[in-house]
């Protein structure tokens, strides 16, 4: 009779046991459903802003020392450095290509340089030896095409580079021509040639990195090389048996380092999800 009981307790068991299990399957399995994730586009329109910080490095400085043609070199030609603004309207136009058009002024800067060191020729009464210091101030505005390639989005971050091709106007200021005595006198004198402004061809490279702050927002840093090509830079001074250009500049480089900030109108490749977040 025990051992009935015993049975009989041990099949109840293995029954509530297989009963439970099978419930426990016929439970559907609680899996969370996957966000919805809403991607936007990366092409479209986008506005940029650079303010930046440049280096400039004048070619070289030709004249004519009172003839027809250029018979003589500046000796020392140096352009301060200068901040810059810039701005831009472009459009991406895959996530790897973009194009945009700017406009990047650079402030008035000083321009330091000397037609002659030691010269033997002077018109200062009684000097035998004479330098000669010659001062402007220049400003320059570029007018940019540009073309980028971006290399690949890593957390937010892509690299880029760039060329860019267009114009860049040039304002030269009156020179002033300063004859210092050496020896043999003392004194100077000073004369002042009218200074030129024109537009001159230019190209740029450039390289730098953009940062995702949303869909919308980007950081952007960079470095741009510009190469302006060379033109006229000052007149004769008043009074001069010669009249017209006198002066030329050689060229120009600038090496500019920029932060900037773009917004992208509908939105970049960040993906949006309904959790509130925003993921790249």
């Amino acid at each position: 009779m025990r051992t009935f009981k015993k049975t009989m307790l041990l099949t109840a068991a293995m029954i509530a046991t297989v009963t439970v299990a099978n419930a426990a399957d016929m439970i559907p399995d609680l899996v969370e459903p996957p966000l919805e994730i809403v991607t936007q586009s990366s092409t479209g329109w986008y506005l940029r802003g650079d303010i930046g910080y440049a280096a400039l490095k004048s070619k070289g400085v030709l004249y004519h020392q009172g003839t027809a043609s250029l018979t003589g070199e500046f000796e020392r030609h140096d352009v301060d450095d200068t901040w810059m603004l810039g701005g831009g309207v472009g459009y991406q136009v895959t996530d790897y290509f973009r194009v945009d058009a700017t406009i990047n002024h650079y402030f008035k800067t000083d321009f330091n340089g000397s037609s002659a060191t030691g010269a033997t020729t002077c018109t200062l009464t009684g000097a035998t030896l004479c330098d000669f210091s010659d001062n402007s101030d220049l400003t320059v505005t570029a007018y940019m095409m540009n073309a980028y390639l971006d290399l690949g989005t890593y957390s937010r971050i892509t690299p880029y580079v760039g060329f860019g091709i267009g114009a860049a106007q040039l304002h030269w200021t009156d020179l002033i021509n300063s004859e210092i005595c050496v020896s043999g006198c003392t004194g100077s004198v000073a004369t002042n040639h009218f200074g030129e402004a024109d537009l001159r061809f230019a190209y740029s490279l450039h390289a730098g990195a953009s940062y995702d702050i949303d869909a919308y927002w980007k950081w952007d840093a960079a470095y741009s090389y510009t190469h302006i090509e060379g033109g006229p830079m000052f007149h004769f001074e008043a009074g001069n048996a010669n009249s017209g250009r006198q002066g030329y500049d050689s060229g120009l480089d600038i090496h500019a380092f920029k932060l900037g900030l773009r917004y992208q109108f509908g939105g970049s490749t960040l993906a949006s999800y309904d959790d509130g977040n925003v993921y790249k």
